[in-house]
């Protein structure tokens, strides 16, 4: 009797409440502690899914370099970070849902693109927005290869199919309260998320 065993990877994506006195920080010291719990929430996404994660570098251009085999990906606002670890290639992205300039819109994709939606508001910008900014993370890009990645298909309200330079990526969103959205690229993964309050 052969029994399969399913090696469908779990990862723990982790999202950290900002405490309050360091979302009031300005400058190089918010930045900073911002940055240091975005790399814990890193640390707690490792030991949820039981990874071997060592020290989180980058490098000469800011891509994050796989830490013990490890891939992970950062993203922090004011108010929460977030972070994922994966032994492939991942990328997360963190935004507050906000009214944006007409611009933005047509910055952000081409006309093929929006037409897949049925209205151009703050809440489908940021799914766009987030998406492909996870996606580009993931391919170890910055904006720069913003034209090279596209929606492909609006799967259901929490996923989205892009394609960058031919390669098909899922994404996944998640909502965090009150105001926030947080994604993932999540092709052939199991999520259990984790959202926490500030420490």
């Amino acid at each position: 009797m052969n029994l399969r065993v399913d090696q469908t990877p779990t990862l723990h994506p982790v999202v950290l409440a900002v405490p309050l006195a360091d979302q009031r920080l300005t400058g190089r010291d918010k930045v900073a502690a911002l940055r240091m719990h975005a790399r814990r929430a890193a640390v707690l996404s490792a030991r949820y899914a039981g990874l071997p994660l060592g020290v989180l570098e980058k490098d000469g251009d800011g891509v994050p370099l796989p830490s013990n085999g490890m891939y992970w990906s950062l993203s922090h606002k004011s108010a929460f970070v977030a972070a994922a670890v994966s032994p492939r290639p991942v990328g997360i992205d963190l935004e507050k849902i906000k009214p944006v300039g007409q611009g933005l819109y047509e910055r952000l994709a081409g006309d093929a693109e929006w037409a897949l939606a049925s209205t151009r508001d703050p809440a489908i910008f940021f799914r766009y927005w987030t998406a492909k900014e996870a996606v580009l993370k993931a391919v170890g890009k910055g904006l720069a290869g913003l034209s090279r990645c596209r929606v492909a298909c609006i799967i259901d309200a929490h996923h989205l199919r892009l394609c960058y330079e031919n390669t098909p990526w899922t994404v996944v969103h998640r909502h965090v309260p009150p105001d926030h959205l947080v994604t993932l690229t999540c092709d052939h993964v199991r999520l259990v998320w984790h959202i926490e309050e500030a420490l």
